[in-house]
């Protein structure tokens, strides 16, 4: 009963995989109760919307344990929610009875306006135990309210009470204006009120039961009002650099700028941090992305040029900011106008303000951190033009990576040429291991905030004595020698600088959308597609490949702001559909020519089936032991997308599907960790007895890619048994960066069976380059598509219309088709909608379309399975 409760609260707390890997796996549900014993709570007298918040609530607390930096309350908060639920288990025991009581709250509209309610704070219902800590003091009953209007505990407010109305019908009448007729209407402002009001409402519910049983109310019923305190005092004043400050919405232009922060005292609560940044800076229609990490603050922000000195003024009072804000704010000396930055040929630099907890504001691979404070002198940008204009400038180093100083660079600077940060480290030991240690190191990078964990690095690590860096960067640099060529122009009497060219040369790469800042026309990159010299940096215009590159404006012209011509192609088809349908609001392509409508205007139809994935699954094999390791793995180096493995049940109709493959060739599109390419290989091992089996994997993501192959390689080396989860338990960031590097990886089975991990930015190009060529080994029989959901009918078009990438009888493998179940809903959007259940709708839709598409292909015969979040077995005719 225990495990069927928690798996309905995990469904209606928008968590249905997690509930079917508790079917799926019996030592992950047995561990899952295990942790959260109290949560049973017996359904009588509760209806789904308020059973449903408070499995949203009881389980936002549970899974969010795992944040370290907030451990000890999440600890607390989780303990409180499981003695509340064991409280109610205990006091609904029975259909109907005084134990519990429904408190059904309302705030009044001041207060939501004041405390910017979500919908979900605006009412609700809690339930309180009779005689209970919440049922006889006054501060008992307010805590409880807290559990669930968390907002209310930054407010001070006065409470309100009275009895239901109950109709003829036996229906309560929730009406305020229904208030009479005798009925209690007190407010509670002692504990003496509390009780007289829970005893009062105890006799209303005994005298329903008396007059009528059938229609008496479920259990006693409060109705509860929290209004404004009329004597509470008034809201602070606004702070002082909001006075008087102009609309940023009328701003003309926009200023580019990024700072860092390694405060002394840390920051001790890094979300709630993070969310008083949010509310500090949106006033300002601040964008711009900002990590936030115990040790500090890193960012890079958008702001309205009229607003900058307010800006300015806010984050100075901020104390975690403040002084510890190194060269304070790094301002780029060209502003950018409104509408070249929200409406010009390229994106917008920023869109949106995300400010994003992290363990680490620059993540460095260090074991040990280091002290901040103590990373070498912070160079103005004048003296540091002058020292590398110096007969014998000491060692210059460029602390970016390889993509970066490939378009730009100081003068006589020596790149580290890392791949990423965390590689600078072995770099510098080898460059500097016969330098003396009281030679002059400087180093610099794009707005210094890296110069900082070398320059400590140098100085507390390899023992370095007279360590420099550029203050505020390259930008700080720019931007000094810019405003000094202004005055220098006006006459205003500057001093002696020397020579007030750049010395850096190029472009300087920048992290937001422009991708890069010319400085000087030195064209010290080569371009990607015909080599010549260029200085302009630019991504991928298919936005599924999206590579960083450099390019000439002749190739960038001819390619499309494309790096290829499969990318090319698959982003002027991507235009040219778009066109069609946005000019005529229709797609042709139904059966016989007829209008089908466009994915935003798809119909839903409702459909009823039977829950029948808990029975499947416990009469089904279960997964050898590799694939538990490969589970726990996932978890451990991908949480967020734990639950996007196949899982057991499915995992076990992938290894079937595959040995029944015609001759044993699999192409799986995104591999993720592998779980689903070590069932294919798996499968082709045991169908194919004469050694020619192959399977293709293609995958975008590094990280996935090298926690794949490994798992690959450990199927190869100790197969599927115990044998094969030792191997993969050996995964470490050293073989996951590794493996992850090469752009192909291949393993060889016993028996023959090759499998080929291939990594690349667009599996769609990649498809229809196949369909156009005679695949090597000839034509797949069977191809799994758990990619892009956006383009699945690209994907499948693909195969459906070439015998050379798939052959006639072959297979195609779709997943997620039932998008979480959201594709049997007609629901739409409610007030105070959150962007994931947003986002959720519009994929469903598109869900939808396709496999209403589908399904009326004369080309294919489809079978839709019910299967964890829905498999399409799509076969070729």
């Amino acid at each position: 009963m225990r495990l069927a409760i928690i798996m309905a609260m995990l469904y209606l707390a928008g968590r249905p995989l997690l509930a079917l890997r508790m079917v799926a796996n019996p030592k992950f549900h047995r561990s899952l109760v295990n942790k959260i014993p109290s949560v049973h709570l017996s359904t009588s007298g509760l209806t789904g919307r308020h059973f449903a918040a408070y499995s949203r609530l009881s389980l936002t607390r549970l899974f969010s344990t795992a944040d370290v930096g907030k451990k000890n309350a999440r600890e607390k908060a989780k303990n409180e929610v499981r003695d509340r639920n064991m409280r109610y288990r205990e006091a609904s025991s029975s259909a109907k009875g005084a134990a519990l009581f429904a408190l059904k709250v309302s705030v009044c509209p001041i207060l939501r306006e004041e405390l910017h309610l979500n919908g979900r704070e605006k009412r609700g219902r809690v339930f309180v135990q009779s005689d209970s800590y919440e049922s006889t003091t006054l501060q008992g009953l307010k805590n409880e309210l807290h559990s669930f209007f968390r907002a209310l505990k930054k407010s001070t407010y006065v409470l309100s009470a009275q009895l239901p109305v109950v109709n003829e019908d036996g229906e309560m009448v929730l009406n305020n204006e229904m208030i009479g007729d005798g009925k209690l209407n007190c407010d509670i402002v002692s504990d003496e009120d509390v009780v007289k009001v829970f005893q009062d409402a105890v006799g209303f519910y005994e005298a329903t039961l008396e007059s009528d049983e059938s229609k008496s109310i479920a259990r006693p019923t409060i109705l509860l009002h929290v209004s404004k305190d009329p004597n509470a005092p008034p809201p602070p004043p606004p702070p002082a650099y909001l006075e008087d400050m102009p609309d940023p919405a009328q701003s003309l232009h926009m200023t580019m700028l990024s700072f860092y922060s390694f405060p002394p005292g840390l920051i001790q609560d890094v979300e709630e941090f993070s969310l008083s940044l949010r509310r500090a800076w949106k006033p300002f229609n601040a964008l711009g992305r900002i990590y936030v990490a115990e040790e500090g603050v890193n960012a890079q922000m958008s702001v309205p040029t009229s607003v900058l000195e307010n800006f300015k003024a806010c984050c100075f009072s901020i104390p975690e900011l403040g002084e510890y804000m190194e060269n304070g704010l790094n301002i780029d000396p060209v502003p950018i106008s409104s509408e070249e930055f929200f409406h010009g040929e390229r994106p917008p630099p920023f869109k949106n303000l995300h400010i994003r907890p992290r363990s680490q504001i620059v993540a460095d691979g260090l074991t040990q951190p280091l002290d901040w404070q103590r990373a070498g002198n912070d160079l103005p940008p004048l003296e540091w033009h002058k020292k590398l204009q110096a007969e014998e400038p000491p060692i210059l180093l460029d602390c970016r990576n390889s993509y970066e100083t490939g378009v730009g660079k100081f003068v006589n600077a020596e790149p580290l040429n890392t791949e990423t940060f965390k590689d600078t480290w072995d770099i510098l030991k080898e460059r500097l291991k016969d330098v003396p240690r009281d030679k002059e190191v400087m180093t610099y990078c794009t707005g210094g905030i890296r110069c900082v964990k070398v320059g400590a690095y140098l100085e507390q690590e390899l023992g370095f004595k007279n360590v420099s860096r550029l203050a505020g960067g390259i930008i700080g640099y720019d931007r000094t020698l810019e405003k000094e060529r202004e005055k220098k122009e006006e006459n205003l009497g500057l001093e002696d600088a020397g020579d007030l060219e750049s010395l850096f040369h190029g472009t300087n790469y920048v992290f937001d959308g422009r991708v890069g800042r010319q400085i000087t026309d030195h064209q010290l990159g080569e371009c990607v597609t015909c080599g010549n010299a260029t200085h302009l940096l630019s991504n991928c215009a298919n936005t599924a490949c999206h590579r960083r590159m450099v390019q000439c404006s002749v190739c960038l012209t001819g390619f499309n702001g494309c790096c290829s011509t499969s990318c090319q192609n698959r982003f002027v088809n991507s235009l040219a559909r778009s066109k069609r349908t946005l000019s005529s609001g229709v797609e042709i392509g139904g059966e016989g020519g007829e209008e089908v409508k466009s994915s935003g205007e798809i119909d839903f139809d409702p459909a009823v089936f039977d829950d029948v994935q808990e029975y499947s699954a416990e009469h089904s094999s279960g997964a050898p032991a590799l694939y538990d390791a490969i589970q726990r793995n996932t978890e451990r180096y991908l949480p967020t997308g734990a639950h996007m493995t196949s899982g057991g049940v499915q995992g076990r109709l992938l290894a079937s599907l595959a040995s029944m493959a015609r001759r044993g060739r699999v192409l799986e599109v995104g591999t993720f960790t592998g779980y689903a390419t070590c069932a294919f290989a798996e499968g082709v091992a045991g169908g194919c007895g004469d050694g020619g089996g192959f399977v293709l994997t293609l995958e975008r993501d590094k990280l996935a890619c090298g926690v794949a192959r490994h798992h690959i390689r450990a199927l190869g080396k100790g197969g599927t048994g115990e044998g094969g989860a030792e191997v993969a338990e050996l995964l470490d960031d050293k073989i996951v960066a590794e493996l992850g590097e090469g752009a192909e990886d291949e393993t060889r089975l016993e028996g023959g069976v090759r499998v080929v991990s291939r990594k690349c930015n667009d599996a769609l190009a990649v498809l229809e380059d196949m369909a156009e060529q005679r695949v090597e080994g000839g034509a797949f029989d069977l191809v799994f598509v758990d990619a892009d959901k956006t383009r699945l009918l690209d994907y499948v078009e693909c195969c459906l219309g070439s015998d050379k990438l798939l052959r006639r009888g072959g297979s195609i493998l779709v997943d997620n088709v039932l998008w979480k179940g959201a594709v049997v809903s007609t629901e739409e959007g409610e007030e105070g909608e959150t962007k994931q259940t947003r986002r959720k709708r519009k994929l469903a839709r598109i869900m939808h379309k396709f496999n209403e598409k589908i399904q009326t292909d004369l080309r294919a015969e489809v079978v839709l399975l019910p299967l964890r979040d829905g498999l399409s077995i799509i076969r070729k005719l």
